[in-house]
């Protein structure tokens, strides 16, 4: 029989409800209100309001960069590299990194840079440091400089920013607490990367990158903007924003210390494919665990960020001073990691030997030949073997042309007559296919082949050959439209020691139809490799050359 439930019983009291809820709320918040772990209840770093920054710049010069400091927030946001230019042409600026633009709220443009910073733990905690804090300046030198600020409570506030004298620049703050209780902050970092949304794609990864929790994180900036936020959670690692040649890197200190990772889009608006905003800005931070400082007490906290050139020696060298995990992976070495990176360091071997990357690549192709000669010389004297052997294959194709399973059957019986394997000649290729990507790979990423001259036209090894058929190689005064194919000296070049290889060797295949594609190949080699990097393809050429000699004078 069911039950008989009064009115009442079904409709509580609004105050008894209340009061239930209430006593469960303050419950919860005992459990868990206080725990340490916990993200800062605001965050400044997600806010995309645009502002006007004041400025009070400080400069700094060392070997490497040249920029200024802010002593109004003390972000960084004006760093050019001394040693690398935007072009081969004379008037070229150098590269500049971080860039302040003046005007913020148009969206044409914006700015780059890194800041560093002090979170308060709770709204109430308001006298930390912000970005619109005058700091005055302690002591300053050509490369570092102490700043210091006092709040309203005497708790006083130093950073010392100081560069090396290559790309590093480290940041230590710290807090002298002169009050009468305990301050608790969150540490953070980020930098703010304005990027191009109409730049070109890059043959190597552009965008964020970051070693995180043993696993490296690589998001192009398109993924970022669909997904609008990235989260991880690590002891250790790096994070930031990288190019083909360039960098803004954050590295925690080495404590290993807990710290929330992130890597976000900060316009907050959608935008149309028809709009003209060419940049859009993303934002890489993180965000440590709480730092308490108790009354007479102080604490302080380093961080760092590598600005620079993507230099191998270098960034090898901040790997071990600094205990940076897996710190290389900041250069995209591809999926032939295991290749790219010992090649990248012959090439420089080689490069510092000659003064020349192009004559680097010709002793480094000598030196993948020497390697690769046993494997060449039996596909050679296989093919060898094969160009006797032609008149008695061609007579058994016209005996056998009308059934070619039976001209098959007899092909093959005489290759095991004479011990000959009509695929060896596709041995040598098969293995040049990885050291081609691992050497592309090498080729694309060193930032000394970047604008590195050879001879006479080539003056970027890291560009396609300048040169065009289409204007008579510059005979001609204009310059070919940009939808034509570069068919430069080089291609053209490297198609030529393609089709000698080619007539070299014998026709293994039956097929007329395969036959035929096979004698174009030196052309769809050309278009293909006409765009591609001219190191590249005097690499490929190079091989060719080489190839052509040792089956030219085989025994």
């Amino acid at each position: 029989m069911e039950k008989n439930v009064t009115p009442n019983m079904q409709r509580p009291s609004f105050f008894k409800t209340f009061l239930y809820v209430f006593c469960v709320f303050m419950l919860l918040n005992m459990i868990f209100g206080k725990k340490k772990e916990e993200l800062p209840t605001i965050n400044p770093m997600t806010l995309t309001k645009k502002v006007e920054v004041k400025r009070n710049l400080i400069p700094f010069e060392t070997e490497s960069l040249k920029g200024n400091f802010n002593s109004v927030g003390l972000r960084v946001d004006d760093i050019i590299l001394k040693k690398y230019k935007e072009t081969l042409a004379k008037d070229s600026p150098n590269v500049e990194l971080l860039k302040y633009v003046k005007d913020e709220k148009d969206d044409k443009e914006k700015s780059s840079y890194v800041e560093f910073g002090l979170l308060p733990v709770s709204e109430n905690q308001n006298f930390f440091p912000t970005n619109m804090t005058e700091w005055k300046i302690v002591s300053k030198s050509d490369n570092k400089v102490v700043l210091e600020w006092t709040n309203s409570k005497k708790i006083k506030f130093t950073r010392e920013l100081s560069f090396d004298e290559n790309y590093m620049l480290t940041v230590k703050d710290t807090v002298k607490n002169n009050s009468n209780k305990d301050v608790e902050f969150y540490p953070y970092a980020r930098v703010v990367k304005s990027q191009d949304m109409y730049a070109p794609v890059s043959s190597s990864h552009t965008g964020f990158v970051a070693y995180l929790n043993g696993t490296l994180e690589e998001y192009r900036y398109g993924k970022i903007a669909d997904k609008k936020l990235y989260e991880f959670n690590s002891k250790d690692g790096w994070l930031g924003f990288g190019s083909d040649y360039f960098m803004s890197i954050l590295v925690p200190d080495e404590n290993n210390q807990s710290f929330t990772a992130r890597v976000l889009e900060l316009s907050d608006v959608s935008m149309p494919k028809t709009s003209q905003i060419r940049y859009k800005q993303y934002q890489a931070d993180y965000v440590r665990d709480v730092i308490s400082v108790a009354p007479n007490k102080s604490e302080t906290v380093v961080s760092r960020v590598y600005i620079g050139a993507k230099e191998s020696s270098v960034i090898a060298k901040y790997e071990k001073e600094f205990s940076i995990p897996k710190f290389d992976l900041v250069i995209d070495y591809g999926y032939f990691y295991i290749l790219s990176k010992p090649f990248t360091k012959i090439l420089k071997w080689f490069y510092d030997f000659t003064g020349n990357f192009g004559v680097a690549i010709i002793l480094f192709t000598i030196l993948i030949r020497a390697l690769l000669f046993p494997i060449a010389q039996k596909s050679f004297k296989s093919m060898e073997k094969m160009k006797k052997m032609q008149p008695e294959m061609k007579r058994i194709q016209a005996m056998y042309a009308g059934n070619k399973q039976m001209m098959n059957m007899q092909l093959a019986m005489l290759y095991k007559k004479h011990g000959i394997n009509p695929l060896s000649g596709c041995l040598p290729m098969l293995v040049q296919i990885p050291v081609f990507f691992a050497l592309y790979k090498s080729l694309v990423i060193s930032i000394e082949m970047r604008q590195a001259p050879f001879i006479w036209w080539i003056k970027d090894l890291s560009a396609p050959d300048p040169t065009s058929v289409f204007n008579l190689f510059g005979l001609l005064p204009f310059t070919p439209y940009s939808w034509l194919p570069h068919l430069g000296v080089l291609p053209l070049l490297m198609g030529l020691t393609m089709y000698i290889q080619q007539k070299m060797q014998p026709m293994v295949s039956t097929d007329a139809t395969q036959a035929k594609m096979m004698k174009f190949l030196p052309f769809i080699f050309i278009l293909m490799f006409g765009g591609l990097p001219s190191g590249l393809v005097l690499y490929w050429t190079v091989n060719n050359i080489l190839s052509i000699i040792q089956q030219k004078y085989i025994k």
